[in-house]
């Protein structure tokens, strides 16, 4: 597969930041190296199943089956070996007998009990978790390419929304000539030929959408009222929960609520309230910015106080990063920093003991955006600022 300039600037920075990283926590050290084996976003770093890092070299290690990629550059080469995890321990071998080697928590089991079986002792280190939170300005690139396809797949459900008829049972209908490419042909009333508008169908415009651009809807989900092969109804919140993915391993998350045609009551309160928070949060994330100490926690902290004011007692609320995992750094008291890709996610509910359920996703309002902190607080994907189907189209169309 072709690699895009955009992709290779992605790779390799990454790899930079996080040997950089990983040298200066080596520095501040006794210990001899740093391993990790393993294919979670740790490993996706660096892009092979296995490295080790010292003062002096890294190595990426890949299985001789899968030859990986030609080396970056002088400071990262690439060796070929029958099996990565066993083989950290030997190339650490290379430069010394014995010490402290630095791992993250992910690291596979083989790979560290091969590690203390050659008599070295494992300890744990965040360097790569700290690495990956501050992106790079062409992860930066990335993560706004990913945003901008997710804006076209929000446009993509308001339009389909908007150009649904209603059956005389409240169900929503379309009538689409080619249901993936999105052309749409007019029905009439819209209520005997057309087929039902069905989460599944929803997802399905969202997905084609990001693909077109590149980008993996990976765990994009539609929920409404009844199952997923059941029609939506137009007086129920239909909310997407989109977590799509670019081809270097970039996510954002974004979810949105609309209804089709409500009664004005507590879906518009509680949209109220959602864009009111996410307005406070903005304004904790802007702070950190110009110096001030925030933590990922005192952003949700501001944003059920905010909700709360509004009558929202018991919101669902989550602060956290994202990048080559949905959550990573900052979480809870980790301290928010320029560079960071920070998800702020609230929902409110009308039920009465306060919970959100898979059953009563039709009973609650979502608002989820990803902001990237650079120049400014920049919003990633453009979210409809009504949760009126007919006014977020209006404003599409403008």
């Amino acid at each position: 597969m072709d690699v895009t300039p955009l992709e290779r600037r992605v790779r390799t920075s990454r790899a930079e930041r996080a040997l950089q990283r990983v040298r200066d926590r080596l520095d501040s050290t006794d210990a001899v190296a740093f391993v990790h084996a393993g294919t979670d976003a740790d490993g996706a770093v660096f892009g092979s199943e296995a490295v080790v890092v010292t003062p002096e070299r890294a190595v990426s290690l890949v299985d001789d089956d899968r030859p990986g990629e030609p080396p970056r550059d002088d400071r990262l080469a690439v060796r070929t070996v029958h099996d990565p995890a066993s083989a950290v321990a030997r190339v650490v071998g290379e430069v010394a007998e014995t010490g402290t080697v630095l791992a993250p928590r992910g690291i596979r089991y083989d790979a560290a009990l091969f590690l203390e079986r050659a008599g070295f002792e494992v300890a744990s280190t965040t360097a790569l978790a700290e690495a990956r939170s501050v992106k790079t300005a062409a992860e930066g690139e990335a993560l706004s390419h990913v945003g901008a396809a997710t804006t076209a797949g929000v446009e993509a459900t308001v339009d389909l929304l908007a150009g649904a008829s209603v059956a005389a049972d409240g169900t929503l209908r379309v009538d689409t000539g080619d249901d993936d490419g999105g052309t749409r042909r007019e029905t009439g009333d819209g209520t005997d030929d057309a087929d039902p508008l069905t989460a599944t169908r929803l997802r399905r415009r969202v997905a084609v959408t990001l693909a077109r651009a590149g980008v993996d809807a990976g765990e994009t989900r539609v929920y409404g009222a009844g199952p997923s092969e059941g029609a939506l109804v137009r007086d129920r919140p239909i909310m997407v929960d989109c977590r799509p993915r670019g081809p270097v391993g970039t996510r954002v998350r974004a979810t949105w609520t609309l209804v089709v045609d409500g009664d004005g009551g507590w879906e518009r309160r509680a949209h109220v309230a959602l864009r009111a928070a996410h307005g406070s949060a903005r304004g904790r994330l802007a702070a950190a910015l110009d110096g001030e100490t925030e933590t990922a926690g005192s952003v949700v902290t501001e944003l059920r106080a905010e909700l709360a004011a509004y009558g929202f007692e018991d919101p669902s609320v989550a602060v956290h990063g994202v990048g080559l995992a949905e959550r990573e750094r900052p979480r809870g008291d980790d301290t928010i920093e320029p560079g960071q890709a920070v998800v702020v996610a609230a929902t409110v509910t009308r039920a009465a003991d306060g919970t959100v359920g898979e059953e009563r996703r039709a009973d609650a309002v979502t608002w989820v955006e990803t902001y990237l902190l650079d120049d400014g607080v920049e919003r990633l994907v453009s979210l409809p600022e009504s949760v009126s189907v007919a006014a977020a189209h209006r404003a599409v169309e403008r």
